[in-house]
């Protein structure tokens, strides 16, 4: 139960702003009446400082008191959460930064405090970032393999996700649409959006889920229809989400590396702001559709192996111990 409460608080903390202004919108497109629009604008702002201070207090609650023996660098961390939490605030009101770009700067620091909060969050139930396929050094290392056939298949599932919209775009019923991608807040938002959703709802809600007992299919089932439900602005549109993240959610499961899943999110959502990028869209999306299902393929046709989750993940390490430490000691024989 305390996890089942930990996940859908630090969801609600992700989204909650999303999930506000999107049920209004798909209220608008039903036909339903709504607030005023700058109501609307003024509760999703209180929403959103709501969301930084508790994400802000709860970060503080989890990294103090400091464990034994590192008080200096539990000061250190609790010091820098405080100073990202204050930026975020003072960026957000237009403080820190011009007015043109303090949203997007609140949206980078905001980010960086969610994303702390759901490692430490996944850290306190047992797992540490290597788990989650986060580099755990300055200077990552060059990208394996399995890392690159993961990044092309998740970059298939997306383009196969967007080829879907089309699709449910000539469906009869209430249909949105993507806000037109421009500016520094677009673009920001976009990276963002990439992050939250593979980092915080897709690989911390499963981690955590899984860690209360549940199964693995059942975990990814809840991390998608988390990912679709704040798509709800689309309409029937919404739907394609649905597929898409149980997709990633698989890949994340199966090999427990989300870096490539946010590179492949990250770089589909920026594509759009590429100069030109109307024109060469449907050919370099068909190319990225056929590489990235060959990709899918290649993953299927090798199989898991033992050394595909991250170098110094507990789960690398388990899976390639399972085998010797499956086998019993054979007893010796009794003598007469």
């Amino acid at each position: 139960m305390n996890i089942c409460c930990t996940v859908l608080g630090l969801y609600l903390l992700a989204a909650g702003v999303k999930l506000w202004q999107n049920v209004v919108a798909f209220a608008d497109l039903c036909g339903l009446r709504v607030p005023d629009a700058q109501l609307v604008t003024e509760i999703g702002k209180g929403l959103t400082v709501a969301s930084v201070a508790v994400t802000a207090l709860w970060l503080f609650r989890l990294l103090d008191p400091p464990r034994r023996g590192s008080e200096r660098r539990a000061r250190r961390r609790v010091l820098a959460a405080d100073l990202a939490a204050v930026l975020a605030v003072l960026a957000g009101l237009g403080l820190l930064a011009p007015a043109l770009h303090a949203e997007a700067v609140g949206m980078a620091f905001q980010t960086v405090l969610l994303v702390w909060l759901a490692v430490v969050l996944v850290a306190r139930s047992g797992v540490r970032p290597g788990d989650l396929g986060l580099p755990t050094r300055w200077r990552p290392r060059a990208p394996r393999t399995v890392s690159v056939l993961i990044g092309l298949a998740a970059s298939a599932a997306l383009v196969l996700a967007v080829f879907l919209l089309i699709v449910l775009a000539t469906l009869p019923g209430p249909q949105g649409g993507q806000p037109p991608a421009e500016g520094l807040t677009e673009l920001v938002d976009s990276v963002r959006s990439a992050v939250i959703e593979e980092l915080v709802v897709s690989a911390a809600v499963i981690m955590l889920l899984t860690r209360a007992g549940i199964r693995p299919a059942t975990c990814v089932l809840v991390s998608a229809l988390m990912r679709a439900l704040p798509h709800v602005y689309l309409g029937w549109q919404a739907l394609a989400v649905l597929p898409l993240g149980l997709a990633l959610g698989f890949l994340f499961v199966r090999y427990r590396r989300v870096m490539p899943l946010i590179a492949a999110h990250a770089a589909r959502n920026t594509m759009v702001f590429l100069p030109g990028w109307a024109l060469v869209a449907l050919p370099v999306m068909t190319l990225l559709a056929v590489v990235g299902t060959l990709a899918a393929l290649a993953l299927v046709v090798r199989g898991p192996r033992a050394d595909d989750w991250p170098p110094g993940s507990r789960g690398g390490t388990e899976a390639s111990s399972r085998p010797t430490a499956s086998r019993p000691n054979q007893p010796a024989q009794n003598r007469k």
